[in-house]
């Protein structure tokens, strides 16, 4: 079961508070503004998710702090599948105690794209907006998935042998990546 849960408008750094821990706090009192509301949003995300579907309270997520490479999420001293991503107002997490995954959510702006089809391969058969967008996000979060670098990923063709799962939301695309053929998923959007 892959557990995803998004949010389109950012809450006040204020509002996450009773969702980190005191180092995190901390943590996210050195960044910028834009970054410590991305930082903290996506913690309280993931913790809002767990305690939902999990019983979980905030105290039994550790979740680690930023590093070269995605942060590592126990429950229970559990290890469990995270992902995280943002985009512009928009804030999407995906946990799992078993299915590795990838998740990417991108703000839908209009862009020149057909510099990015002659530059890389995973791009090559895009024919408008919305397909970029879903090649974009698709790279992004198999990029996530297997920790290869993006640019990597974008000079071969897109993976075929994963599941992924999009949702166009509004000004926004997702999608949603894992190694699982046929995972279950619940989706929520989580209001403000």
């Amino acid at each position: 079961m892959i557990w995803l849960s998004y949010r389109l408008q950012l809450l006040p750094l204020q509002q996450c508070r009773q969702y980190l821990t005191n180092v995190e706090w901390q943590y996210a009192q050195k960044l910028s503004q834009k970054r410590a509301l991305q930082f903290s949003n996506g913690r309280a995300l993931t913790r809002q998710l767990l305690q939902r579907y999990h019983n979980c309270n905030s105290t039994e997520v550790a979740i680690e702090l930023p590093a070269d490479k995605a942060p590592a999420l126990k429950v229970n001293q559990q290890s469990w599948q995270l992902s995280i991503s943002h985009s512009g107002q928009a804030i999407a997490v995906a946990v799992s105690k078993a299915h590795r995954l990838g998740l990417d959510i991108e703000q839908v702006k209009p862009r020149k794209f057909e510099s990015f089809k002659a530059e890389y391969l995973a791009l090559t058969n895009v024919e408008n907006l919305t397909g970029f967008y879903q090649s974009w996000t698709t790279a992004e979060a198999y990029s996530k998935l297997t920790s290869t670098p993006l640019l990597e990923v974008l000079q071969q063709s897109l993976a075929k042998n994963m599941q992924y799962k999009y949702l166009f939301l509004s000004e926004y695309m997702l999608c949603l990546c894992c190694e699982q053929e046929k995972a279950e998923y619940i989706i929520e959007e989580v209001s403000i």
